[in-house]
């Protein structure tokens, strides 16, 4: 039942991942919804990868810093849960941010990680996905063999897929780099793709796509064409729609028009696109309708008009810059203080988490992680091995010499202890208070448990107190419990452990109790006085 409900949730997910790649207004809908019904509390990996998908939404639709702070928080958890999938998503969105802000290199690097991180088992739309974030990464930087390759297996794994725009990207993507780096022969090839894919799934190509053909026609000499695929960015229905992709589609247009010789409608339309930018907040395509408004006034020999156009142009130009460093810069202060915040967390739980003297880990950090080892035990994971350590006479240590003695043997005693633990995958060494301690061992049997706490009992009496207690001696003894034999609860191993000890302090001290019946009504001061 439980795997037929893990299968439920999986297949959900992976239609919500699916429809980002369909309609975003959906996907976001649905994934916002879905969050609702998780409510508040910790949601593991599921949640996180519907929010992942909403961040991935909202970038595309203004500032991108909040998202960006957001996913880099979900990318420290899959990290810290080793969540592989979670973590290729959450940097196949921080490649995008990037690539939208102008940092090639931090792009580049987490489209290569978001690619790296991919599973064998992931499905070829979100494969595609990582391939085509890396191809737009290694085109801006230059590396357009690279990008192409990325951009062909992009291409290849999701030909057959005929629901989703991502193919649409990928060829649009393919042709704008290829159009940059000034390649009219592949651009035009790969526009040419891109409006037989059209015609054949009978899709309609996005504003962007068609600003992309435009641009290729145009630098092709093939203008009544590409004035054809941009006139419907003239319809106030299409901007007020889609305001973003039709004002760079004006721009576009206006060029083709200036291009043919027809100014006046050249200025027509650069008038269109300065209203459109300035109504919808478009800082980029209204620094880039004075450019061309500067070509317009120049190509009507207005160079006086020409000059003043091309200073506003530059004077927008530089304040649209000095906003894109601004807007990378807070992207990368709230990711540093996002960071930073998280480390003086850690720092704060670790020194919740440890004992002050010697550094070993405290009661609260064994409650947590012996019951995490139990159950991993419970659902089929390794045994495990606890000792129970007691220092002999600790009280004679402080009462002959001093405190300051006794806490001296308590932090070399931690030292000990820490190497015993290191011997073993994930052992602990902690101290419980005073002069008891606790070793918990996972995943070893009853004869190396035996062996390895006969050793550290060994390495206490044996080690040289010389320096610090004189001719007082150090011993300690200790009892073991393991699991499963004992118990699979941490309360049942502490109390078996701790039955064994008293049992090692009744019989002479300085030994290791492995197995003892003791009876439960074994008075409370026969135990006290035997310590």
């Amino acid at each position: 039942m439980v795997g037929t409900e893990q299968g439920l949730t999986d297949a959900r997910l992976a239609g919500v991942e699916r429809q980002y790649w369909i309609d975003r207004n959906v996907a976001l809908q649905d994934a916002e919804a879905w969050l609702a019904e998780f409510g508040d509390g910790e949601h593991g990996a599921t949640a996180r990868r519907l929010q992942v998908v909403v961040a991935a939404v909202r970038i595309r639709r203004g500032d991108p810093s909040q998202s960006a702070v957001d996913v880099q928080q979900i990318l420290s958890w899959a990290e810290q849960h080793g969540e592989l999938a979670l973590q290729s998503r959450c940097h196949d969105v921080l490649g995008s941010v990037f690539e939208m802000v102008g940092d090639r290199a931090l792009a580049l690097e987490h489209a290569v990680a978001a690619n790296d991180l991919l599973e064998e088992s992931e499905v070829p739309l979100m494969r595609a996905a990582a391939r085509k974030c890396l191809a737009d990464a290694l085109g801006s930087a230059g590396s357009l063999d690279e990008a192409r390759r990325r951009y062909d297996d992009a291409l290849r794994l999701v030909i057959d897929d005929p629901e989703t725009i991502i193919r649409y990207n990928i060829l649009n993507n393919l042709a704008y780099t290829e159009y940059l780096a000034h390649n009219q022969v592949e651009a035009l090839a790969a526009v040419e793709q891109l409006i037989g894919l059209s015609e054949v799934g009978d899709r309609q190509i996005g504003m962007y796509a068609l600003d992309t053909v435009a641009r290729v026609y145009l630098t092709a000499g093939r203008l009544d064409e590409a004035e054809a695929k941009l006139l419907p960015a003239m319809d106030p229905a299409v901007g007020n729609l889609h305001p973003d992709g039709s004002a760079v589609a004006l721009v576009t247009l206006a060029e083709i028009y200036r291009t043919q010789g027809n100014l006046a409608r050249a200025q027509t339309v650069i008038d269109r696109c300065r209203e459109l930018s300035q109504r919808f907040g478009l800082t980029r395509w209204s620094t880039e309708a004075a450019r061309e408004q500067a070509e317009i006034h120049a190509a009507n020999g207005d160079f006086r008009a020409a000059f003043e156009a091309y200073r506003h142009f530059h004077e927008q130009s530089e304040a649209l810059g000095a906003s894109e460093n601004e807007s990378r810069g807070r992207i990368l202060e709230a990711m540093f203080q996002t960071a930073e915040s998280r480390r003086e967390s850690e720092r704060y739980r670790e020194l919740a988490e440890r004992d002050p003297l010697t550094g070993l880990h405290n009661r609260r950090f064994v409650d947590e992680h012996l019951s995490a080892a139990l159950m991993r035990l419970r659902e089929g994971g390794p045994s495990v091995a606890i000792a129970m350590v007691d220092l002999d006479h600790f009280k004679r240590i402080n009462d002959t010499l001093s405190h300051e003695v006794g806490d001296t043997v308590l932090r070399e005693v931690g030292s000990i202890l820490i190497a015993a633990a290191a011997s073993a995958a994930d052992g602990i060494a902690a101290r419980l208070g005073g002069e008891e301690f606790l070793l918990i061992m996972p995943g070893i049997d009853a004869t190396e448990a035996h062996r390895r706490f006969e050793a550290v009992c060994r390495s206490i009496a044996d080690h040289d107190w010389s320096p610090i207690t004189g001719a007082l001696p150090v011993t300690a003894s200790l009892g073991i419990a393991l699991a499963p034999a004992d118990g699979q609860q941490s309360s049942d191993l502490l109390r078996a452990a701790d039955v064994r000890l008293y049992v090692a302090k009744r019989d002479g001290r300085n030994r290791v109790v492995h197995a003892a019946i003791v009876s439960t009504s074994t008075p409370e001061a026969e135990l006290l006085e035997a310590r």
